[in-house]
């Protein structure tokens, strides 16, 4: 009967499986320290690349920033020239509107039957005084008034409500005449709300 001792087969298998899982020990971790390495590398650029990116976007932001800034000035010369613009346009028209009012004022009095006697012209108001016949003339002549129309629009009236301040009798020449004082206040028109603040109403 021949024996065959397998002893040293075995240790130099075990020998071979221990240098195998050595070696796939040591390919593992020389993959994962690629890979770190790689990682590391690609991060780094990465991070770069977004730190370059936040300082493009701050370099950008303040250049808006002085524009926006600049825009900001222009607006306000701009509002400033708008008003003194309005300011020079309203003083035309004011320089005219007495004319206007003068010339208006022929036509509304009532012819043979009343006078005037004082007449202040302000900006938001007008007040008449004068002497009429009769209480029928002081009432024509205040519709009169109500219907005088505006510098450059006819269609417009220029007073919303007139006054009847005084009216009283006095003697002129042995006539028993009507003193009277009248406020014309003027239509004042309120400027339109946005589109805007007009949806949140609702």
């Amino acid at each position: 009967m021949i024996r065959i001792n397998l002893l040293p087969f075995r240790a130099a298998r075990k020998k071979e499986n221990i240098r195998r899982q050595v070696s796939v020990f040591f390919l593992c971790l020389l993959l994962v320290m690629v890979i770190l390495v790689w990682v590391h590398f690609y991060l780094g650029s990465k991070q770069k690349r977004l730190t370059t990116n936040v300082s493009d976007t701050k370099k950008e932001l303040a250049l808006y920033q002085k524009k926006n800034a600049e825009i900001g000035e222009i607006r306000k010369k701009l509002q400033d020239l708008e008003m003194r613009q309005n300011v020079i346009q309203d003083l035309e028209k004011q320089r005219f509107e007495p004319v206007h009012i003068m010339d208006e004022l022929t036509d509304k009095i009532v012819p043979e039957r009343m006078w005037l006697t004082r007449l202040n012209i302000q900006a938001n108001q007008m007040d008449v005084d004068g002497i009429a016949l009769d209480n029928k003339t002081v009432a024509d002549f205040i519709d009169n008034l109500e219907s005088l129309s505006k510098l450059n629009d006819k269609k417009a009236l220029m007073y919303e409500k007139v006054r009847l301040n005084k009216l009283q009798q006095e003697e002129i020449r042995n006539l028993n005449m009507k003193k009277f004082e009248l406020s014309a206040l003027k239509l004042v028109k309120l400027p339109e709300e946005p589109d805007d603040k007009k949806s949140k109403r609702k």
